[in-house]
């Protein structure tokens, strides 16, 4: 009899899944098998060189000058003004990535802008009934060169691919030229106009803060979306003889994407 129950013993032994185990058996080789795979996870996951340069594309919400085109504008001879932005919310430019130490680095950036404003002072009618319009035409090539301080550490980070940073930016002017010219009703063009008085000023400073993403994908590229905040200390552009005419929006929003390798 006794060697009847161990016979069926063993066969219920040989029959169960988990092999006898009382606790359900299969965790050590489940627990196992999730340490592998996060494992091999973890090591396909391609870490962000200390050193990384790449190029950044630019795009400003709010527009780099603040121009009066409501015609509203008008002078103590009844002469009329108005002005329009040209381009400029569009840059592109390069990125200088250096890791330093306990998370933090530095970040150096060159970002180009092509932009400027049209003016027209309208100068009323003459005797004839013929009116006129003198009209100028500014544009100049801008470089913005931020430096700034990343930090990408653990401590209040959410995340390891999130980063923030906070410095300086330097904002230098080139090439402008100014056009003015004359026209009729018909814009026929009569002769040489007069300028408005707008001050240009080739070199300008702010302060600047962002935050953003950065990652590595599978072929090595360094893909990193970011948002800033500038906040310009001078004016490029400025009108003080026909005020608020044309004058630089101090307040800047950029929303940029930099790859890099």
């Amino acid at each position: 009899m006794v060697s009847i129950l161990l016979s069926v013993g063993l066969c219920l032994a040989a029959d169960d899944p988990n092999g006898g185990d009382p606790n359900g058996g299969g965790a050590p080789k489940d627990k196992t098998v999730k340490q592998a795979v996060s494992s091999s996870v973890k090591s396909s996951e391609k870490p962000v060189p200390r050193i990384w340069i790449g190029l950044t594309g630019s795009y400003t919400p709010l527009k780099l000058l603040k121009t009066n085109n409501s015609g509203n504008i008008a002078d103590s001879n009844g002469d009329v003004y108005s002005a329009t932005n040209a381009q400029g919310q569009f840059g592109g430019g390069a990125i200088v990535n250096v890791r330093l130490i306990h998370g933090f680095g530095i970040s150096l950036g060159a970002i180009y802008r092509y932009t400027g404003y049209d003016a027209t002072e309208n100068t009323g009618a003459n005797a004839a009934g013929d009116t006129f319009e003198d009209i100028e035409r500014t544009r100049v090539k801008l470089v913005d060169f931020p430096f700034m301080v990343r930090y990408s550490g653990r401590k209040f980070n959410p995340s390891k691919h999130t980063f923030y940073e906070l410095g300086g930016v330097l904002r230098e002017g080139f090439g402008v030229k100014t056009t003015t010219y004359a026209v009729d009703s018909l814009y026929n063009e009569t002769g040489p106009g007069s300028t408005f008085g707008t001050n240009y000023k080739r070199k300008v400073y702010g302060a600047v803060a962002g935050a953003g993403l950065i990652a590595r994908d599978d072929f090595g590229i360094i893909v990193s979306p970011e948002v800033r905040y500038t906040r310009w200390m001078e004016d490029t552009f400025s009108s003080p003889i026909v005020s608020g005419l044309v004058n630089s929006n101090k307040n800047q929003l950029e929303i940029t994407v930099s790859f890099g390798f």
